[in-house]
């Protein structure tokens, strides 16, 4: 094995790479290195096992499944984490970052390419992380190295790819990456080294390990199960069709889920996704526990540190296109607040029945229950029939009851904010379903869970 005897400092000192906000920007492009290329079979392996791999944050103990583990559906795998904060805490102890792990499962489908706008449904379509920021999955696996609330490898509070590369080869993936790329490759220069660290994370989660189609609701489709009842109701409330297919004969009763989280119009017509990786404002609460808000010393990190404190509103997509226009306080674009609506599969994915999971983009929901009520109710009060029309100025002014939720987040561009619209996914906030069919919908969503073929889930790693 050509090991370099360079220490960590030296190769902080050699490598040179060109940093654009404070994190390294790199091509997808396949970095030249001596031996195997990307396409080897011992890629996605590598990247599996560098994703598992714990000495690559500062100080070391975090890998990227610390928040992405297999056994929460490739989420936040803290139970305990997930019902006091919703946030994950970084490398950095006492570092928080403002939102919640996203799935990395079925990341790999989502189009390729910064966010752009769609003029059939007039939302912007495409990007990873909650906001659309990173292209594709390796641009998407750079960031959590360098963020100071996360993986934390900085030096003089800019993100260096120098201190990755350096524990990739002292550290016990060394040999197979040599195995892998030559037994050269840590001669390379130092970006091209790292690009190769996070294609291989990227080819890992293009895999089907990572991306299975194994629920239960995949083995229905090709009826090697049978739903029951409730299993059976949800999907035709979720669809609004009989035959749970978008597009089918109308159902009853219809949530207009499948609006955004989108199926393909019929069985084996293309892979159901469960979403269409458009931007919405749902009006999600803020979450009064996320420590982000008091994440508010700079001196202690100058880099992630959250200038507002409880003041902060996240702004989603808005705070990424608008970030070298200065466009946020006009919003030309109606993006301020808006999200990328999310996969429900794994939706419900958890290691035991008693482990808590956290949904919405800062983690305000604990269940799927909470999260189908809200979709439910949101626009409500206590007062049978009062509706909140959120395009007022003062939603709240006059009210004879209670709301049913806090305020959301962010009040424009809101789905439905009236709570009475008309039309594909319109209805969210009052959608007028009875606890008993709320209930039929979560029955639905846990057949979404992988590993319907294997109890025991997909594997916990190398």
């Amino acid at each position: 094995m050509a090991k370099s005897t360079l220490s960590k400092k030296a190769l902080i000192a050699v490598a040179a790479p060109v940093f654009i906000g404070g994190i390294l920007t790199l091509s997808s492009h396949p970095a030249t290195a001596q031996g195997p290329g990307p396409g080897n079979p011992l890629v996605p392996q590598l990247g599996k096992a560098l994703f598992f791999e714990r000495d690559l944050s500062t100080p070391g103990g975090q890998a990227c499944a610390s928040c992405h583990s297999p056994v929460a559906g490739f989420s936040s795998p803290d139970s305990t984490q997930n019902v006091a904060t919703g946030i994950m805490e970084g490398a950095q102890a006492g570092r928080y970052g403002n939102r919640k792990p996203p799935t990395v499962s079925y990341a790999s489908f989502i189009p390729v390419g910064k966010p752009t706008f769609d003029p059939r449904n007039g939302t912007y379509v495409g990007g990873l992380f909650f906001d659309g920021r990173a292209p594709d999955l390796p641009t998407q696996a750079q960031a959590p190295f360098q963020n100071p609330n996360e993986m934390n490898n900085l030096v003089h509070n800019i993100g260096n790819p120098a201190l990755i590369v350096a524990e990739v080869e002292k550290g016990p993936n060394a040999a197979l990456f040599e195995r892998t790329y030559g037994l050269n490759v840590f001669s390379q220069p130092t970006a091209q080294v790292f690009q190769l660290i996070v294609q291989s994370i990227a080819a890992w989660e293009h895999s089907p390990e990572v991306s299975p189609f194994s629920s239960k609701y995949d083995a229905y489709l090709q009826h090697r199960a049978t739903f029951t009842a409730q299993e059976l109701t949800g999907l035709q409330i979720f669809t609004g069709t009989l035959n749970g297919r978008q597009g089918g004969p109308p159902s009853p009763i219809n949530a207009q889920c499948s609006s955004c989280h989108v199926l393909s119009p019929q069985a084996g017509a293309g892979p159901d996704l469960f979403t269409d990786s458009h931007y919405r404002n749902v009006g999600t609460p803020k979450n009064p526990h996320n420590p982000y808000y008091t994440n508010t010393n700079e001196a202690t990190n100058p880099v992630g540190y959250n200038p507002l404190g409880e003041n902060y509103v996240d702004l989603g997509l808005a705070d990424f296109l608008y970030a070298d226009e200065g466009n946020v306080a006009t919003d030309p674009l109606h993006i301020k607040g808006v999200f990328k609506t999310p996969t429900l599969r794994n939706v419900d994915t958890r290691p035991t029945p008693a482990f808590v999971k956290d949904y919405g983009h800062n983690g305000y929901f604990k269940s799927l229950a909470q999260v189908v009520h809200f979709y439910n109710t949101r626009n409500l009060t206590t007062v049978t029939g009062e509706v909140i029309d959120f395009t007022k100025a003062s939603p709240y002014l006059g009210l004879k009851g209670k709301p049913l939720w806090p305020a959301p987040e962010y009040i424009g561009n809101m789905q439905n904010p009236t709570g009475s619209g008309k039309g594909p996914g319109s209805h969210i906030g009052n959608l007028g379903l009875t606890p008993a069919q709320e209930a039929d919908l979560v029955a639905f969503l846990q057949t979404l869970s992988d590993g319907f073929f294997n109890p025991q889930g997909p594997p916990p790693g190398p």
